[in-house]
Formats: structure tokens, C-alpha cells, sequence
């Protein structure tokens, strides 16, 4: 068994852990196929892509992840409590 095959079974056996209950989610509530219920169906097969995507992105990148503060405010706060009083 070559990589590229246990790395498809792997990503297949994912999506169907995750298809299986929620097409029987679907069925419990009343088994009406609309929109909702297909685009559910359909992001289980490929949210792991989507995962195994943003794995190789993070383990790949080259820089460190940067945090942002959201607030300036605390952002000052918190760098005027590290320095040291002259």
C-alpha cells in the first residue's frame, strides 16, 4: 500500500466519522433534504482538506505567529508594566 492510498484512507474514514452522524442527524430531524442539509453533508467530505491544508501551512511557515492585540490601550498597559523603573 503506497502512501498516497493509506493517506486516502485515512482522509476517507475522517469524512465518514463525521458524514455518517450527520446524515443521521438529518434523518432525526425530519429528513427533509434542503440546502442546509446538503452543505452540512458536503463540508464533511472536505473540512479535511481544509484541516491537512492549514496544518502544512502553519508547520511549513517560516516566521512566528504574531499577536495582535485588539485593544491599543491594553497593548501600552501591559508594555509600560514590563519596564523596569529607572
Amino acid at each position: 500500500m503506497s502512501n498516497l492510498q493509506i493517506a486516502a484512507l485515512v482522509y476517507g474514514v475522517t469524512a465518514l466519522l463525521y458524514l455518517a452522524p450527520t446524515y443521521i442527524e438529518g434523518e432525526r430531524a425530519g429528513g427533509q433534504w434542503s440546502a442546509h442539509r446538503i452543505a452540512g453533508l458536503v463540508f464533511c467530505v472536505f473540512w479535511p482538506l481544509l484541516t491537512a491544508v492549514f496544518i502544512y501551512k502553519v508547520t511549513i511557515g517560516s516566521s512566528k505567529p504574531q499577536f495582535v492585540f485588539a485593544d491599543q490601550a491594553t497593548a501600552v498597559q501591559r508594555n509600560a508594566a514590563r519596564r523596569s523603573p529607572d
